[in-house]
């Protein structure tokens, strides 16, 4: 499908993006350049040649398919086209290194055509030239702390992992350990892997980076890289004239084009540790000298010179970085203020969940249960009033396309936004390599002529086909009007959710019952020869459902909350919407799986009791998890289930035999239903 669009956008580009014709102006009056954006990469070097595949304004400039390239030709952007990349290079696939190369230096090709976000994945690289530095190393002890911005119930010390490590490799128990044991394996690699591990949420790097280098060596079959290579190349990237090094440089934490704001995270956000309630982080500024009761924050009303603003004081911030890349002062404790003292350290902090200014960077906005959320009136008037009718932002995944959210105020829709974090569209497919968490999802949003539109391609789950998604999105002037709608969950006099029973209790038409499961218009999906359809999609916490219909349907019962017919289509997986600092949602080893374990561990000894997961069950994210794989027995039953070798306990590879068994069984339940229904 790939070399399809390839030879699509080939024919387009010869037909249409050569000729020079005018810029038109968009809704809000202000130019309307043409745009392509990306986001949320990390590492997937598969997925951005499947991108560039796609774009109406990216190529490569040789021909070819370029996935298993080690020195792939340079990157090009067609003349009257921006390229903006939301951010988050690395981490999580065998090609950080290949990606930041090409678009920085399509960057330096095009500095007023490129615009590079900064995401927390980004900025956290910062920590490599202090924490990487043999002087840190070797300042290892039990009082060394471990990083203040993961939750205490979460967070292992540099020494705790480096017993760890001593542990495995010594063959004794923790306990028989002398410090001069532990320290012998106080490696850069052990270190490194520990804060990939446990403070950048990034489980599974440290291998993916070396399966990277074997790649650009090109030497015989069979050649190794070694941990000092790996480390090395760390190191290498963020020291002055690296890859990452230059990306920070080049750059910025919000940019607007036409009437579209660009963040990476989000304009307004309320999962922040040191912030409570709901926080607009639009026109705040960082400034320390501001004080507590503004967030250590100046305001800025007009949103166009917040921005520059913003990214005058993040410029500021890694220019500090750069002139004291070292500890001043190690830290001694888990605090804000200990972990001050290198350069940058505000910026670094802006990019964690323990952040003291409302950060555009990690911040992200959804309910209780993950589904999309309208912003507050007052946002979405001062966005319009400010002429932008668009937020397009990455960060949080949500499902395997991006998802639109209109935004109304005196009910009129105003402005849009587009989270089009995709990065965890297909959870373990493997598909480019073992870890890979995208599947065969990838899609592009571009703005062109005052308009806004999403294409690319889909598969619901790893059986099903594969769609093309093309569509414009909604705007009071055009586009596809069901498009981001959201189906509201109807309730009794009594505040419940109405039910089939109640309603057959009270002489109602079931079928007219609002749905306990709220779905949201997710994309349009076409097929050749076949009618378009609908793709309705409900997140809840760790799963995710979607389910086809046709635009009838949509059009008769969505609006009144009327449930959607169990159908074939219909299918449910694990998902996730973002990472917990201290946990891997790399999926590289089933991550989510690791998280649900940890979750359940709740003494962190290898293994759940039952008491422990009476008490774990206590959070509605596990409560979630268990249900889905197991939605007709207790918890009793659960355990029982699980507990496969009969000692009592649960061990982290019980919990994956037994979720396996799970999804297997439901994909055969799934393929036996549909071959009744057909």
């Amino acid at each position: 499908l790939g070399s399809c669009w390839e030879g699509v956008r080939r024919h387009w580009s010869a037909s249409t993006l050569e000729e020079t014709t005018p810029v038109k102006v968009g809704t809000s009056g202000i130019s309307a350049p043409r745009v392509t954006y990306c986001t949320d990469v990390e590492g997937h070097w598969h997925y951005f040649c499947s991108f560039v595949d796609l774009s109406e304004g990216l190529y490569f400039t040789q021909a070819g398919d370029h996935r298993n390239s080690a020195t792939p030709p340079d990157l090009e952007l067609r003349d009257g086209w921006i390229f903006v990349y939301g951010g988050d290079t690395c981490d999580k696939g065998p090609g950080s290194l290949r990606f930041l190369k090409a678009v920085v230096k399509l960057k330096k090709r095009h500095p007023d055509r490129v615009h590079l976000l900064l995401g927390n994945r980004d900025i956290n690289k910062m920590r490599f030239t202090s924490e990487l530095d043999q002087a840190e190393i070797d300042r290892l002890s039990k009082a060394v702390p471990g990083a203040y911005w993961v939750h205490k119930s979460q967070r292992v010390t540099p020494w705790q992992y480096v017993l760890q490590e001593a542990h495995k490799q010594e063959h004794k128990p923790e306990e028989q350990l002398t410090d001069a044991d532990v320290k012998k394996h106080n490696t850069k690699a052990v270190r490194l892997r520990y804060h990939l591990k446990h403070d950048m949420g990034s489980d599974g790097e440290f291998e993916f980076r070396r399966q990277e280098l074997a790649l650009i060596k090109k030497g015989p079959e069979g050649t190794t890289v070694s941990d000092a290579e790996v480390v090395e190349s760390y190191e290498h990237s963020v020291a002055e004239g690296g890859c990452m090094r230059e990306y920070l440089e080049h750059g910025e934490l919000a940019c607007i084009i036409g009437d579209t704001l660009f963040v990476h995270g989000q304009i307004i956000g309320n999962k922040f540790d040191q912030i409570p309630g709901d926080v607009i982080c639009l026109g705040q500024v960082p400034d320390l000298t501001a004080g507590t009761e503004t967030m250590y924050c100046r305001k800025q009303n007009d949103i166009r010179k917040w921005v520059t603003e913003l990214n005058e004081w993040a410029s500021d911030q890694i220019r500090a970085w750069i002139a004291q890349p070292k500890w001043k002062h190690p830290p001694t404790a888990d605090t804000m203020e200990a972990w001050s003292g290198r350069g940058g350290a505000d910026l670094i902090c802006y990019g964690t969940p323990a952040t003291k200014h409302p950060s555009v960077v990690y911040c992200r906005w959804l309910d209780v249960d993950s589904m999309p959320r309208e912003y507050p009136e007052e946002l979405t008037d001062e966005l319009y009033a400010q002429n932008i009718r668009r937020v397009i932002v990455g960060h949080t995944p949500h499902g395997n396309c991006p998802t639109v959210i209109p935004n109304t105020s005196e009910k009129q829709s105003k402005v849009v936004v587009i989270m089009a974090d995709t990065s965890f569209s297909q959870m373990s497919s493997n598909a480019a390599f073992k870890g890979d968490n995208r599947g065969h999802a990838v899609a592009e949003v571009s703005l062109a002529g005052g308009k806004c539109m999403v294409k690319g391609w889909v598969k619901e789950s790893p059986k099903s086909k594969e769609f093309t998604i093309d569509y414009e999105v909604p705007c009071p002037e055009g586009g596809d009007p069901r498009i981001g709608r959201l189906q509201r969950l109807g309730v009794d006099v009594s505040g419940s959710p109405t039910s089939r029973a109640a309603a057959i209790r009270d002489g109602q038409n079931p079928e007219h019952v609002q749905p306990s499961m709220p779905f949201f218009i997710k994309a349009k999906l076409t097929r050749i020869n076949e009618e378009s359809k609908y793709l309705l999609c409900n997140i809840k916490n760790f799963t995710v459902t979607y389910e086809e219909t046709d635009a009838k349907w949509v059009d008769d019962n969505f609006s009144e909350g009327r449930a959607l017919p169990n159908g074939p289509s219909r299918t449910t997986s694990l998902t996730s919407t973002g990472e917990d600092f201290g946990n891997s949602f790399s999926g590289y080893q089933h991550g989510v799986l690791k998280l649900i374990f940890e979750k359940l561990d709740r003494d962190g000894d290898g293994a759940v009791t039952l008491n422990e997961m009476s008490l774990a069950c206590t959070d509605g994210y596990v409560r979630e998890a268990l249900q889905y794989s197991y939605p007709s027995i207790d918890m009793n039953a659960i355990f029982r289930e699980m507990d496969t070798n009969k000692d009592g306990k649960i061990s982290l590879d019980e919990l994956r035999d037994a979720v396996a068994r799970q999804e297997r069984a439901k994909a055969q339940s799934q393929e036996s239903s549909k071959g009744q229904r057909g």
